[in-house]
């Protein structure tokens, strides 16, 4: 074997790092062809936009763990609060107090309380923590439990023209914790969570895209309503979204308090009609054909046993939004009968991403819905009259009777 010198093995080393390069370089190029003729093709095979596919997003400290942190802020009185740690503070009207569940309800036990420690019970539907807000003078006479608003928002990177959808859990306590519960009728508190789809962070915001609950931890039937999901869906204007979560305490009642814990931020499920046409050519039978594709950030939830289901509303023209069909599920078509002709009717759909009720399925159980579709216009042309009876046939005359049919 001849012996190689170092000028030899350098010049030999040169030619693989060359050879390599070249290798990078069309490997990448064969790269954008494939992205380019995806893209030219509507997208990407799974139903989102070209070099999205694989950009899932990250929302940080979602479940609001003190492990992660906690840093001062002040409410609209100047008194310290806490907000999680990766989120910023964007409202606390009517001076309430916010920190973590653990550290507050720990340090209230004993005074050696923390983080780490398990003296007291902590409300929370996942991990060790969630995010607790009160009233101002929660239960000091003589107007206790001041009305508040409080709001938290995190700006997330995401891709342009990607559905996302959001989910969380939220507990509020009219009244305290004792049951059964003295909350007055007519009196609630709003827990909502919000996405603002061009990444802003006023939570006035005309752009955002809010879902919220109303009901108290129990029923006035003293009925156990515990934890309630808030779920929704908006499509990104921009290279990042904000996520907000918000409890809105609108009401002086002693004793209100609420928390927030395990959000979860996915690329939504998507469903989209197959072309439909301009107006029908006769009589009121339309068959509405679709395709719809999971969330892949669902899909791969461990332990998840998320469903793709898919609903269709109707409406006459100018009309109300009413539900068609709902929970989908197999089927890729459905036949639609106009109850009226000679008008037009729109159509929109969405996909949603559930676990069975009866599942064992991923804890906790969020709820993934998609964004509704623009609406589809279908005119629905004037059926052709009923022939008229010939001379000398004979004839029953049979009282008519008009209903009033809703289209």
């Amino acid at each position: 074997m001849a012996a190689f010198g170092v000028s030899g093995r350098r010049a030999a080393w040169g030619r693989v790092r060359q050879l390599r390069s070249s290798l990078l370089l069309a490997c990448a190029c064969l790269a954008a062809v494939f992205a380019f003729e995806a893209a030219g093709q509507g997208g990407a095979a799974d139903g989102y936009p070209a070099l999205a596919a694989d950009i899932a997003p990250g929302l940080a400290n979602a479940g609001f763990e003190c492990s992660e942190g906690y840093v001062p802020a002040l409410n609209s009185a100047g008194e310290t609060v806490y907000v999680p740690s990766s989120w910023e503070l964007a409202r606390a009207e009517g001076a309430p107090f916010a920190h973590s569940a653990r550290i507050h309800f720990e340090q209230r036990a004993d005074p050696n309380g923390g983080c780490d420690t398990d003296f007291a019970h902590v409300e929370k539907i996942e991990g060790r923590d969630s995010f607790f807000v009160e009233a101002k003078d929660l239960e000091t006479p003589p107007e206790p439990g001041k009305p508040f608003d409080a709001v938290i928002y995190q700006q997330v990177a995401v891709a342009p023209g990607v559905d996302y959808s959001l989910s969380g859990w939220l507990l509020s306590l009219c009244g305290g914790s004792a049951s059964p519960s003295d909350c007055p009728e007519g009196v609630y508190m709003t827990k909502a969570l919000g996405l603002d789809p061009t990444g802003g962070i006023d939570p006035a915001s005309d752009a955002i895209v809010w879902a919220e609950n109303r009901d108290n931890f129990e029923t006035p039937e003293q009925k156990r309503v515990g934890w309630s999901n808030v779920r929704l869906a908006a499509q990104a204007q921009g290279e990042s979204v904000t996520v907000f979560a918000r409890v809105d305490s609108p009401f002086r009642w002693h004793g209100n308090h609420a928390f927030v814990d395990a959000l979860s931020l996915v690329r939504a499920p998507v469903a989209w009609f197959e072309p439909l046409p301009p107006q029908t050519s006769s009589g009121r039978q339309l068959d509405l054909v679709w395709q719809a594709r999971q969330s892949p950030d669902a899909a791969a939830v461990e332990g998840g046993t998320f469903e793709l289901l898919v609903d269709i509303e109707v409406r006459p023209e100018g009309g109300e939004w009413r539900e068609m069909a709902t929970g989908l599920q197999d089927e890729s078509v459905y036949s639609f009968l106009a109850p009226c002709t000679g008008i037009a009717y729109e159509f929109r759909i969405r996909a949603r991403a559930e676990q069975p009720e009866d599942s064992v399925g991923a804890w906790p159980n969020q709820r993934y819905p998609g964004v509704w579709s623009e609406p589809v216009r279908v005119q629905f042309v004037q059926g052709a009259p009923e022939p008229t009876p010939s001379p000398g046939d004979e004839q029953l005359f049979i009282p008519q009777i008009f209903l009033h049919i809703q289209c």
